[in-house]
């Protein structure tokens, strides 16, 4: 089943990287291809603006990186919550094992309720 998964994805990926240069072919002003210019890059050198390949692979790159550091820290998190329950059923494990070794004491004073009932 992985691989299924893995050729799915590899497939993706070819499919998305045809569709770019596609893209990138069909949209040319003027000879020159289509560039989208980003605000606060604009003053840092890239005046004439980004092509829109280049900006959908980053947006695309960006928000895997941020799917990824999300489930990472969630898996971090749900992993310390199970470490923690661990430790408290081993506690509670051994408590209810010293509980069951315990001697009972012959003083114990059992009575029959039938015959409280009676009198």
């Amino acid at each position: 089943m992985k691989l299924v998964k893995y050729l799915f994805w590899i497939l993706l990926l070819i499919f998305s990287l045809i569709f770019l240069v596609e893209l990138n072919e069909l949209n040319h002003v003027e000879g020159d291809p289509m560039t989208i210019k980003i605000p606060y890059l604009v003053d840092e050198g890239f005046e004439s603006g980004i092509n829109v390949w280049l900006v959908l692979i980053l947006t695309l790159t960006v928000g895997v990186l941020v799917g990824f550091f999300i489930g990472m820290f969630q898996l971090i998190s749900h992993k310390r919550e199970t470490m923690g329950l661990r430790s408290k059923v081993r506690r509670l494990q051994v408590e209810l094992d010293s509980l069951r070794n315990q001697a009972i004491d012959d003083d114990l004073v059992l009575s029959d309720n039938a015959e409280d009932l009676n009198e």
